[in-house]
C-alpha cells in the first residue's frame, strides 16, 4: 500500500470533495482520483459514493478511516525518524584519539560547538598507531589526532604542537624532587618498556635518547600494555622501575601520590602531535571541524585543509 493512497483517502474523506482535497494536498484532481481508485482496487471495496456536491464515505470507508489515520501517522513518524537519522549521520564526525590527547581534542570540540552547533563528535581511542592511517584510508575514521606516523597514501597531516617526554618515577626516588631531568641522570634506573607495535614513534624516540646519551639501560618488558597501564604504574610506585613516555595522569589516594611525573629537558625529548585527514575529503562537517582546529591552533594553518566547495 502506497503512503500517498492513505493521504488521498484521508483528505477526500475529511473534505468530502475531491476538488478541495486536491487543493489541500497541492496536486491536481486526476492523480488524486487515480490514488483513490487504486486504493479501492487494492482493498476490493468502494470507499466513496460520488454525488453532485462531492463525495461521501461508504459504510466500509467510514470503518476504515480511523485506521487509515493511525497508519498515516505511523508512516509519517517513520519517515521523520528516518530523516532525522540521516541528518544525524550527515552531521557526525568520527575522530581517532591517540594516547593522552583527549584534552587536545576536547578543546577543538568546545570551539567547534561554539562555531557549528550541528556537529556530533564520535570519538575512539587509538590503541595501536599502526592502524591509524589505515582507518582514515578505509573511512572508518574522518580525523585522527595522534603522533606519527601519519603518512598513508591519500592522507594530509600537519603538526599542531610538540609535547615533552616525561619520566614517571616513584615519589620515594630522590629524583622525584627535580623540576626536570636529563636522560643521562636516569642511567641507574630500570626502564619499563611496552610492545613497540603499540606506539613505535615514541618507543623509537626513547631508544634514540638513550643511545645519544651512551646508555644501555636494564629493561623490564610490560607486554600487551601501553605506557599508561596501571600494572606498570604499580611497579613504578614500588620503586622497581621507571617509565619514559607521554604525560600521564597521576591518581592520588588521600592526597598523597605514589608516583611523580618529571619532564625531560633533553633538546630532542619532544614528540610531534598531529591532526590528519583525507586529501580528497568532501564532507562539510569535517571541513568545519578542521576550521575549529585552526582556530585553536592558529600557527598550524600551514596544513592544507580540504578546500571548501561552492555549490
Amino acid at each position: 500500500m502506497d503512503f500517498r493512497h492513505l493521504r488521498a483517502f484521508i483528505a477526500v474523506a475529511e473534505e468530502s470533495s475531491v476538488t478541495k482535497a486536491a487543493a489541500r494536498l497541492h496536486i491536481s484532481q486526476p492523480p488524486l482520483s487515480l490514488h483513490i481508485r487504486q486504493l479501492e482496487d487494492e482493498l476490493g471495496i468502494t470507499l466513496f459514493i460520488r454525488h453532485r456536491q462531492g463525495v461521501r464515505l461508504t459504510e466500509a470507508g467510514s470503518s476504515l478511516l480511523e485506521k487509515a489515520k493511525v497508519l498515516a501517522a505511523a508512516a509519517s513518524d517513520f519517515y521523520e525518524t528516518a530523516g532525522q537519522t540521516t541528518r544525524n549521520q550527515a552531521n557526525r564526525i568520527r575522530i581517532g584519539i591517540g594516547w593522552g590527547l583527549w584534552e587536545t581534542v576536547n578543546k577543538v570540540r568546545v570551539a567547534s560547538a561554539r562555531q557549528f552547533a550541528n556537529i556530533a563528535v564520535e570519538a575512539s581511542d587509538l590503541l595501536c598507531t599502526e592502524q591509524q592511517s589505515e582507518m582514515l584510508q578505509n573511512r572508518t575514521l574522518d580525523l585522527v589526532f595522534a603522533r606519527p606516523p601519519l603518512d598513508g597514501e591519500g592522507l594530509e597531516s600537519t603538526m599542531l604542537f610538540q609535547e615533552r617526554l616525561v619520566a614517571v618515577i616513584s615519589s620515594d626516588n630522590p629524583l622525584a624532587s627535580r623540576k626536570t631531568l636529563r636522560v643521562r641522570e636516569l642511567a641507574n634506573e630500570t626502564l619499563l618498556v611496552w610492545d613497540r607495535h603499540l606506539i613505535p614513534y615514541v618507543y623509537d624516540k626513547i631508544e634514540e635518547l638513550y643511545a645519544r646519551a651512551g646508555l644501555a639501560p636494564t629493561k623490564i618488558p610490560t607486554p600487551d600494555a601501553g605506557p599508561h597501564n596501571q600494572a606498570g604504574l604499580m611497579t613504578v610506585a614500588a620503586g622497581k622501575g621507571i617509565y619514559i613516555c607521554m604525560g600521564v595522569p597521576v591518581s592520588s589516594q588521600g592526597g598523597v601520590s605514589s608516583v611523580t611525573v618529571v619532564p625531560l629537558s633533553d633538546p630532542d625529548a619532544a614528540l610531534d602531535v598531529c591532526v590528519a585527514w583525507r586529501k580528497d575529503e568532501t564532507s562539510a562537517v569535517v571541513r568545519q571541524f578542521l576550521d575549529s582546529v585552526w582556530h585553536v591552533f592558529p600557527h598550524a594553518r600551514g596544513g592544507k585543509a580540504p578546500a571548501r566547495r561552492t555549490a
